[in-house]
């Protein structure tokens, strides 16, 4: 087994290394830091007099959004603190989010076993348990009370973490180990991001009194005070930030504005659905316009696989879309969405099976590698070996795009131009009929979203089948094509792919996907009957086949940026002033329902004024303007 080190070293590797704990009569101590996590005699009473009370809760709740950053989630006690400290103090409307950083996170079992110790916190804790977040690197999002209460925790290094941050906390929990146990955790670096990403006036509370941290604090800009300490520890601190709000600086991939005023949704399947739930969740005003109505296009199939992308390197995009992934299956599991338990991956050949075991290495331990036997047993029919993904599975398109619209209708409508005002946009139907203005127009309209936006949308067709079948297979396969348990004695098999927006006819279809059943490394092809229904549609890709999500580029982007882009100037041209947002969710391809959900919850937490979802290193990989920054790269 390798060193922690070795596993952090790893420029593969897609988690973080699990802590390791030791239980002793005074608490969980980590075997890193040889720190404890807190005070098995007074560990709920030492969080709220120093983290709380420090930083000056519950008075601190406003009536809006609080933002509370925290330096070491740990066992998640302090959110759990704060958290049931909202619930009795804080203003009627109120809203807290919590944003973390850990390096080592805990186990589901060992933060159990830990917040096991405060049964008057169960009521917080057992949502918490059921949704901890996996080790995987980068930004976890979970939303608890309906959206009342949000935690983000991001998993990495403290520093490499709070570079990817951007906003602005009303308080900070500093709850690291001891500096001379974990010296990263106190750095310079760290200090100045602190400051960055504080309010004027943001206390920040720590049980430390240590010199570096009283220098660091002072030096980024922080009043530092010592203050009587909890228990047997003698002194505590407590700071508060002077210095001015961080300057916010014309960027390439620009973020995502806080805004008020109503919200255009332009789209009727999971992107559209997904963006209605997470703005009306907020309270938002929002109108949806779809042509057809609710999942008109290809969210009305059958039966589809919920399925991560899988990519065998740590690079933003796949710690964004892993997690992403991880988002929708909490999500879709706690609606009750969710069919089965898990689908195996396979491989056409053994090239691809060696690349998935070494995949499923680099993962949690979610996705475990089956041989040929296990593989079979797991799903009910002969196979070959695979890797097994527990935290996929079945979603009904349709039953999803419902539950997340809720009561949001969608107007049967189909917009032909997006027009700016001086208040806002207007949309415009072909008869001309206009709509609007609106603060904010997102379009989530799949392959109709190309029209309107600009971008280079690449369509793909095709067609599934449900078939008839004496197999008893009772999981579901992926290895380019699929196949899915849909009913007794059906089975569904998919996809056919043509490039354009034709499937193709049905008898053409229904013999590929024959042919993918007979050549595949599911055999089932030799119990299959008739084909008793298909359904066609289009999948909405770009040329990097990953999704886009946020602002679009005006037109002005490349006069403005293409100095910088050639490394002729630090600063954008000068330009006119900013139009209101007009953003885009879309070309999620294949993996509309894995990764929907928390690319649309990021949008709409950020016309709220909330912390981003996701790095800010995966929010610029799937940024709609990375394709014009890369031509001006390139010269263009």
């Amino acid at each position: 087994m390798p060193a922690h080190g070795d596993l952090v070293r790893d420029p593969f590797l897609l988690k973080r290394p699990h802590a390791g704990l030791e239980w002793t009569d005074s608490g969980p101590v980590s075997r890193e830091s040889g720190d404890v996590y807190f005070s098995a005699v007074n560990g709920l009473e030492e969080s709220r007099a120093v983290f709380l009370a420090g930083a000056g809760f519950p008075e601190r709740f406003n009536h809006g959004l609080t933002i509370v950053g925290e330096l070491g989630f740990g066992t998640g006690l302090n959110f759990l603190a704060l958290w049931d400290s909202f619930r009795r103090h804080a203003p009627a409307g109120a809203r807290l989010h919590f944003v973390s950083v850990e390096g080592y996170p805990l186990t589901r079992a060992d933060a159990a076993r830990a917040v096991s110790a405060f049964p008057e916190l169960a009521e917080m804790s057992r949502p918490l348990i059921e949704a901890w977040p996996s080790p995987h690197k980068g930004a976890h999002r979970r939303v608890f009370e309906g959206g009342r209460v949000t935690l983000t925790v991001f998993h990495d290094e403290a520093e490499a973490a709070l570079s990817q941050m951007d906003f602005a906390a009303d308080a900070w929990f500093l709850d690291g180990f001891a500096p001379a146990k974990n010296p990263d955790m106190w750095s310079a670096a760290l200090f100045s991001h602190l400051a960055r990403l504080s309010r004027p006036g943001a206390p920040a509370a720590t049980f430390t009194v240590a010199g570096i941290v009283r220098w660091g604090l002072t030096e980024a800009g922080f009043a530092v005070e010592k203050k009587p300490g909890f228990g047997r520890k003698r002194e505590r601190l407590e700071a508060i930030y002077q210095g001015q709000p961080a300057e916010r600086r014309a960027a390439p991939f620009a973020p995502v504005e806080a805004l008020e005023g109503p919200i255009a949704i332009i789209g009727g399947g999971i992107a559209a659905a997904s963006l209605a739930e997470a703005l009306s969740r907020r309270g938002r005003d929002v109108t949806v316009f779809a042509r057809g109505g609710w999942a008109a296009g290809a969210s009305s199939a059958p039966l589809g696989l919920l399925t991560p992308r899988l990519e065998a390197a740590d690079r933003p995009h796949a710690r964004a879309l892993l997690n992403a992934f991880d988002y929708a299956s909490g999500l879709f599991g706690r609606l009750g969405l969710l069919e089965g338990e898990g689908v195996l991956r396979l491989a056409s050949d053994p090239a691809g099976a060696d690349r998935l075991q070494r995949l499923g290495a680099l993962l949690d331990d979610r996705y475990t590698w089956l041989d040929a036997g296990a593989a079979s047993a797991r799903l009910g029919a002969p196979s070959g070996a695979g890797l097994w993904m527990s935290g996929a599975g079945r979603v009904r398109p349709a039953q999803v795009v419902a539950a997340l619209a809720g009561e949001t209708l969608a107007r049967d409508v189909e917009i032909c131009a997006i027009e700016p005002q001086t208040a806002g946009w207007r949309l415009q139907e072909a008869d001309g009929t206009r709509h609007g203005p609106y603060a904010a127009v997102i379009v989530a309209g799949g392959h109709e979203a190309g029209a309107l936006t600009g971008l280079n949308v690449e369509c793909t067709a095709g067609r599934v089948g449900v078939f008839k079948t004496s197999s008893d297979l009772t999981a579901a396969a992926a290895w380019g094509g699929y196949a899915a348990p849909f009913a007794q004695g059906r089975v569904l098999l998919g996809a056919t792919h043509l490039k354009g927006m034709d499937p193709g006819a049905p008898d053409a279809a229904e013999a590929e996907l024959r042919e993918a059943a007979l050549s595949g490394p599911v055999r089932i092809a030799d119990r299959l009957g008739e084909c008793l229904e298909q359904w066609g549609g289009v999948r909405a890709a770009l040329a990097d086949r990953l999704p886009v999500c946020g602002a679009l580029p005006g037109e002005d982007y490349a006069e403005r940026w293409r100095d910088v882009a050639q490394s002729r100037s630090d600063g954008p041209s000068a330009c006119a002033a900013a139009t209101p947002a007009l953003l885009v969710l879309g070309g999620l391809g294949a993996r509309g329902f894995a990764h929907a959900p928390l690319l649309a919850e990021h949008v709409a937490g950020a016309l709220c004024g909330e912390p981003p979802a996701l790095e800010n290193s995966g929010l610029q990989a799937l940024h709609p303007a990375r394709f014009a920054w890369r031509a001006l790269k390139r010269g263009g």
